[in-house]
């Protein structure tokens, strides 16, 4: 740890306060607008439509965003992107009524968003330079915190109080609360933001450093794919996960907490490790056994039970078969499959955003940020779609093994470029000295 990283405790104490408070008050939000969305006189076309709403200003102006971030500074683009949330929440209380003012709420706050998640990453490196996995650590745990706390507590007891106008207001005070905590924290870190701010608005616009740093920090790029590996996998299994439990242990919704349990663990394990053990030195390989992890809890779940069925029924030793069939196969390998895609997840996640934390350079890590969320939201639209489509048709093994191929895929193509990369950089053998005349 840096001699100055001590002196920033209260700041990174307040960043976490913001970071629970932004979760909760979002997850609120979220809840408010599918509530309102989901009990319109069209509930799909709306919910669709807010889903569309949200997605736009990430795939369209979640660069101009990370610009804004790093033109204004991580502590100031911070307070910023706060205030832009506030607004639309703020209007909410009087204007949410269903179909199209939900859409446009919706729009305006993910617009918001674009500035505030880059500059909210953007201050890790300020924060805590000696160690940024620890401070990632606490941003993911955090996250979940925040939105178990906002979806599952507090909107539904707001809900119970007043309905939706209560729930909206609840998200606008938190979100007050929040740009008071990042105004504040705006102000104490002004001296070091200055650092990673961009020096000029026609900096902050240009976009060519940005991607010439991803043209020569590989671990950079490999960071970027696995994050949206990752992001497709998640919301995969959230997809595939009601058809698995149904068709495939052949038990209902209340079988979930054995799954989501392990889960869980797999997720709290992982962040423990890497806020004690992650450095950009481990980041690469920490970003290859993930996915590794990835691959084998998905092709685990797709069909190694199958597998430990047929050795059961083929080996003629009458425990061993009277055991399997005694037992739910598929669910006994599924408990611990879950704690290692948990551990995984995890892993693909801090390892990531450590890896483009610690190469960015000062002044860009809004860009660098914006292009990694920007590049994740427009490459999982298809696989999802695909995904969906796939689950419901051909069943959740399908969609499984399938991601288990993707992710595959990707481990191969980078490993054999890694290869050709060392062989190219392996010094050429010296010729040997040409036979003199005489002899």
């Amino acid at each position: 740890m840096s001699a100055a990283a001590p002196s920033l405790r209260f700041e990174r104490t307040l960043t976490y306060a913001a970071r629970f408070t932004a979760q909760t008050s979002q997850n609120i939000w979220l809840a408010a607008l599918f509530l309102v969305a989901g009990t319109s006189s069209k509930p799909a076309l709306d919910l669709s439509s807010l889903f569309i709403a949200m997605l736009i200003p990430s795939i369209v102006l979640g660069l101009p965003g990370g610009s804004l971030a790093d033109r204004l500074g991580p502590g100031r683009g911070y307070a910023a992107g706060a205030l832009l949330r506030l607004l639309p929440v703020a209007a909410g209380i009087w204007w949410l009524d269903g179909g199209t003012s939900a859409w446009v709420l919706a729009f305006l706050y993910s617009t918001g968003s674009q500035v505030f998640t880059p500059a909210e990453l953007a201050l890790v490196r300020p924060l805590q330079d000696a160690h940024v996995g620890r401070v990632h650590s606490w941003f993911a745990a955090l996250q979940y915190a925040g939105q178990g706390a906002g979806m599952l507590v507090l909107a539904p007891a707001l809900y119970f109080l007043g309905g939706p106008t209560a729930m909206v207001i609840g998200a606008a005070v938190g979100l007050s609360l929040l740009f008071l905590l990042t105004v504040v924290l705006a102000v104490r870190v002004a001296p070091l933001a200055r650092a990673f701010a961009a020096g000029s608005a026609r900096a902050a616009l240009s976009f060519g450093a940005t991607m010439r740093f991803f043209g020569r920090e590989s671990i950079a790029r490999y960071a970027v794919i696995a994050l949206g590996l990752k992001m497709v996998v998640s919301k995969g299994i959230v997809v595939a996960l009601p058809f698995y439990l149904e068709r495939d242990l052949g038990l209902g919704w209340e079988a979930i907490a054995f799954l989501f349990v392990p889960g869980i663990l797999g997720i709290l394990a992982g962040l423990w490790w890497c806020s004690r053990e992650l450095t950009l030195a481990r980041a690469h390989e920490v970003l290859r056994l993930s996915l590794l992890g990835l691959v084998a809890a998905l092709a685990a779940l797709a069909a190694l039970d199958y597998g430990i069925t047929a050795v059961a029924q083929y080996s003629h030793i009458p425990p061993v078969a009277r055991l399997e069939a005694q037992m739910n196969t598929t669910f006994a390998v599924a408990i611990p499959v879950a704690f290692l895609l948990g551990a995984s997840l995890s892993g693909l996640l801090i390892a990531g955003r450590v890896a483009l934390t610690e190469t960015a350079p000062p002044g860009q890590h809004g860009r660098v940020f914006a292009v990694q969320l920007t590049i994740t939201e427009t490459a999982i639209s298809l696989p999802l779609l695909a995904l969906g489509i796939g689950t419901t048709y051909a069943g959740a093994r399908v969609t499984l093994a399938a991601m288990a191929l993707l992710v595959a895929g990707f481990l191969l193509l980078a490993e054999l470029d890694r290869a050709r990369s060392r062989f190219a950089r392996r010094p050429a053998l010296e010729p040997e000295p040409a036979p003199s005349a005489g002899a």
